[in-house]
C-alpha cells in the first residue's frame, strides 16, 4: 500500500471516529430537549386503542391539535377510544364477557381501523398499544386492582394478535387539594406495581399534572374544572402533552417540547366550565410541555423546579 492510500485510509477512519463521537455526544445530552425541525413520517404506523373513562377524554381532547402542529403524517396514526363513565377494570371486563357492542371513536389521526363491535372483535386487530384506565376513586388503592388486573390483561394480550403489543396504563391525578397527597402517592405506587410486576407501560398524566400544580399555573381549583376533571385549557393541555410524549415521541423522534400548538378557550368550553379554564398561549405553552416531558422522563417522580429550568 502506498503512502497516499495509507493517508486516505487514515482519513476515513478519523472521520468515522469523529462521526461516532458526535452521535454519542448528541445522544448523551442531559436535560436538553431533543427538538428537531423535521416532523414528518413516523418509523411505522401507530395504532392505539383506549378503553377507559372520562379521564381518557381529558387526556386526549387536545391530542389532535398537537399532532397537527407537529406536521405528522396522520395517515400513519390512529387513536381510537371508548369510555364508560366512572368505568374501571371490572366494567371493561364486563363489557368483554357480555359481548357488548360499542363504537370506539377515532379521536386523533386518520389511520382507519375497525371501530365498532364487541371488545373482543375490536381487540382482534394489529394494535400497537392498548391503553386502559381505572376508576379514579379506586386507582390509588391496590386492593381494587387485585384479581381484575390479571383478568383484564389476559383479555387484552390474548385477544390482540400483534406479538409486539404494548399495554399501557394512564395514571390519573389527585382530585382536590385535601385528597391530592394521599391519592398521588397511591396512584404512583399502583402504577409502579403495574410496571414492575405486570410489564405495563405508564402514561404518567398524574405526575405531569402534579408538576403543573407545582408551578405558577396552579390556581385554587388545582387545574380542575369540577374538583375531579381537568380544567379546559392548561389542565387538559398538560395531559395531552403527556400522552404525546409517552406514545408519539418515541415513534416520531422528537419531543413535545417546542410544539407550536396553543389552545384558546373555545366558546363551548367557556360555557361549560364551572371553574379553572385558562388558555394555553405563548406565555405558558412551553411550561406545560415541560411538565409532561419531565413526567415521562421519570414516571414516578414529581418535580417542583420545572419553572426554574432553562
Amino acid at each position: 500500500m502506498n503512502l497516499f492510500s495509507e493517508l486516505s485510509l487514515l482519513s476515513q477512519r478519523l472521520l468515522f471516529v469523529a462521526v461516532c463521537l458526535l452521535v454519542l455526544a448528541c445522544s448523551n445530552a442531559s436535560d436538553d430537549y431533543d427538538i428537531t425541525g423535521e416532523h414528518h413520517n413516523l418509523d411505522s404506523e401507530l395504532r392505539v386503542l383506549i378503553i377507559g373513562n372520562s379521564y381518557a377524554t381529558d387526556g386526549t381532547a387536545y391530542l389532535a391539535e398537537l399532532m397537527n402542529a407537529a406536521d405528522l403524517n396522520l395517515m400513519q396514526i390512529g387513536f381510537y377510544q371508548a369510555i364508560i363513565g366512572g368505568g374501571g377494570l371490572q366494567e371493561w371486563i364486563d363489557v368483554y364477557e357480555k359481548n357488548e357492542t360499542k363504537t370506539y371513536a377515532r379521536v386523533a389521526g386518520k389511520l382507519e381501523m375497525k371501530n365498532k363491535g364487541t371488545l373482543g372483535e375490536v381487540l382482534a386487530q394489529q394494535w400497537d398499544v392498548v391503553v386502559f384506565l381505572h376508576t379514579s376513586s379506586k386507582s390509588y388503592k391496590w386492593e381494587t386492582f387485585e384479581g381484575n388486573i390479571d383478568k383484564l390483561l389476559a383479555i387484552i394480550r390474548n385477544s390482540c394478535p400483534n406479538p409486539r403489543l404494548r399495554v399501557a396504563y394512564a395514571m390519573p391525578w389527585g382530585h382536590t387539594a385535601t385528597s391530592t397527597p394521599k391519592e398521588l402517592e397511591g396512584n404512583i405506587a399502583c402504577a409502579r406495581r403495574l410496571a414492575e410486576d405486570y410489564g405495563v407501560e405508564i402514561i404518567p398524566v398524574g405526575v405531569a399534572v402534579q408538576n403543573a400544580r407545582n408551578t405558577s399555573m396552579c390556581d385554587e381549583h388545582y387545574l380542575t374544572r369540577d374538583n375531579w376533571h381537568l380544567a379546559y385549557g392548561v389542565g387538559r393541555y398538560v395531559a395531552a402533552c403527556t400522552w404525546y410524549e409517552a406514545l408519539i415521541s418515541p415513534f416520531a423522534h422528537h419531543t413535545v417540547v417546542g410544539n407550536s400548538a396553543n389552545h384558546p378557550i373555545t366558546s363551548k368550553e367557556a360555557a361549560e366550565a364551572a371553574q379553572g379554564a385558562r388558555p394555553v398561549d405563548d406565555t405558558n405553552r412551553i411550561l406545560c410541555q415541560r411538565c409532561a416531558f419531565y413526567a415521562v422522563k421519570d414516571v414516578f417522580s414529581v418535580r417542583t423546579d420545572i419553572e426554574s429550568l432553562k
